[in-house]
């Protein structure tokens, strides 16, 4: 039997199983280099590495860019002007023409009924100018004049007083201003004369423009004077 065949079946058997082997090892390494679990933390990283860069770019838009939320706009109230306070009369002060306690200034018209004393005109019955010019809160001057044969003028310095109703009784009730004075009397014409005189009355007040006035007057001439005023004067303030 020639041995040499059988030797070159042996020599291909081995080159075969050498070759065998070693496709089975390169198998192997590739199976080992494309182990999944390795491919799986790779990928994990890409992924960690992609959440990390879109977190950056939030935060940089978030610091980049205002809010968007609508916001309520804050309105300071408006600035308030102090209020005036209305300019006051001063009750001790002088000032012709004030009001006083007892009511408005005023001038106005009415008649005279002569009480006594036919001498003058203040003792007939005439007509006659009458008028109250406030001084200070309670004193005024209330110059008169009553037409006439014999024309009187008065010029009495009065005290004023108020009287004010209170009670549901009384509420329909006008204040009632009454007033005491004294000052001179001069009688012109035939019979001219000048003495003292003494006033007293009261006034009513109409509304804001007018004002009833009652007053008796008395002038100490020759032979005394007696006369009593009605008239309405129309109100006015200051001089």
């Amino acid at each position: 039997m020639n041995a040499k065949p059988i030797k070159q079946i042996f020599v291909a058997v081995g080159i075969a199983t050498v070759a065998v082997l070693a496709g089975g090892l390169s198998a192997q390494a590739q199976t080992a280099n494309s182990n999944p679990t390795q491919d799986t933390k790779v990928s994990t990283s890409a992924a960690a590495l992609r959440n990390d860069s879109a977190n950056s770019t939030v935060a940089q838009v978030d610091h980049t860019y205002p809010s968007t939320q609508p916001t309520t706009p804050t309105t300071e109230p408006p600035a308030t002007t102090p209020e005036t306070t209305p300019t006051q009369t001063t009750p001790g002060a002088i000032e012709p023409g004030r009001a006083t306690r007892g009511g408005s200034s005023y001038v106005g018209v009415g008649g005279n009924i002569g009480l006594g004393g036919g001498d003058t005109a203040l003792g007939i019955g005439n007509f006659t100018v009458i008028s109250k010019i406030g001084f200070t809160e309670a004193v005024s001057a209330r110059p008169a004049v009553v037409f006439g044969d014999n024309t009187t003028f008065l010029i009495p310095i009065t005290y004023d007083f108020t009287v004010q109703p209170t009670g549901v009784a009384t509420e329909a009730i006008s204040s009632f201003a009454p007033y005491v004075g004294g000052g001179l009397a001069i009688a012109t014409g035939d019979n001219s004369d000048v003495g003292p005189m003494l006033t007293a009355g009261a006034d009513v007040p109409l509304g804001d423009r007018l004002t009833a006035n009652a007053g008796v007057n008395v002038g100490f001439f020759d032979s005394t004077s007696v006369g009593l005023t009605i008239g309405v004067g129309y109100n006015f303030e200051g001089l």
